[in-house]
């Protein structure tokens, strides 16, 4: 099946950057790239009322509008040239959250790959405003990174991927698995649980080796929970680690799990309990602005059919 993934585009050179990423993938897929534009009239979204004044050509609009697809058509052109990939493009009018998710799901699109920060219409920055709003609508994964992880290569050698032992956790593990295929990719399987019980006793009774509170049986069942997890992917072929880590501050535990084990993409979920549940939050909003790595994010269907025919195509879509 062919395999397609969209880019957003706005016409910054950090969203542009999104691009080698998205093309090592398509590669690797055989697949190909959909550029997407969005033109926000000033008049319909976000422009405070005293915009009009700075606006005395009722026709200002469509210049930029022409501007704009002139400029998508043309960077379409130069990135079919560079990267020997099929490439399509298209200029979407309207709310840039809403036109890029409807895009994707239009065309069927395996993922969206974009930059976290990056000028669009009226947003200040991708994150908070539109590529927020992307990771939490769309009903595919989204490839996030921010400026740090976009300058990195984009080749995978490892996938981190942070589960939480929850159903919807469970649902980010095929979409890691599809993306570590595509480059004969590893990966670590991470579960950070919090103590059941924290607070300065808590770290001296630690410090003196004992464990009144059960932290030690808590953390065993979870190990045995994320070895079972491991243990599926092994049995599809894939290199596996796993690692459960008990800390009182989960964004903590992981950004140092990533410095020590330095992978290249790190996959999350965006609902779910304990880590996922605070996504854009505090705990996975840190990983994705902190960690310096392209952020796989998935939000899966609210209907298990439409995650279940979702996850067929992808596998569908992963040469052998």
């Amino acid at each position: 099946m062919y395999t397609e993934l969209l880019i957003p585009l706005d016409g910054s050179p950090l969203a542009d950057a999104a691009i080698p990423h998205a093309a090592e993938i398509a590669r690797r897929l055989m697949g190909g790239l959909h550029l997407v534009r969005v033109f926000t009239p000033m008049s319909t979204l976000g422009a405070p009322p005293e915009a009009a004044a700075l606006i005395p050509d009722p026709a200002w609009n469509d210049r930029m509008e022409a501007d704009a697809r002139l400029w998508l058509e043309r960077r379409a052109e130069s990135v079919r040239t560079t990267t020997g990939l099929a490439v399509t493009h298209e200029l979407r009018v309207g709310a840039p959250v809403d036109e890029i998710v409807a895009a994707a799901a239009e065309r069927r699109a395996a993922a969206i790959v974009c930059s976290t920060h990056g000028l669009g219409g009226w947003a200040l920055r991708w994150l908070g405003s539109v590529a927020d709003g992307v990771i939490r609508h769309a009903a595919c994964p989204v490839l996030a990174m921010s400026e740090d992880a976009v300058a990195r290569t984009p080749d995978v050698k490892k996938v981190l991927l942070l589960h939480d032992g929850s159903d919807i956790s469970e649902a980010m593990v095929p979409h890691a698995a599809w993306l570590a295929r595509a480059f004969g990719a590893s990966i670590d399987v991470l579960r950070v649980v919090a103590p059941p019980w924290v607070g300065d006793a808590f770290t001296t009774v630690r410090d003196a080796g004992e464990d009144p509170f059960g932290i030690d049986a808590f953390a065993e069942e979870a190990k045995v929970e994320i070895e079972r997890v491991a243990a599926k992917l092994r049995a599809d072929g894939f290199g596996v680690t796993s690692t459960v880590s008990v800390n009182v501050s989960p964004a903590r535990a992981i950004l140092d799990h990533v410095e020590k084990t330095d992978p290249d993409v790190i996959a999350v979920a965006t609902y779910g309990r304990g880590l996922s549940r605070l996504f854009l939050g505090s705990v996975a909003d840190k990983v994705l602005r902190s960690g310096a790595r392209p952020t796989l994010c998935f939000r899966p269907a609210r209907h298990v059919g439409e995650l279940v025919e979702h996850e067929e195509q992808l596998m569908a879509s992963t040469p052998a």
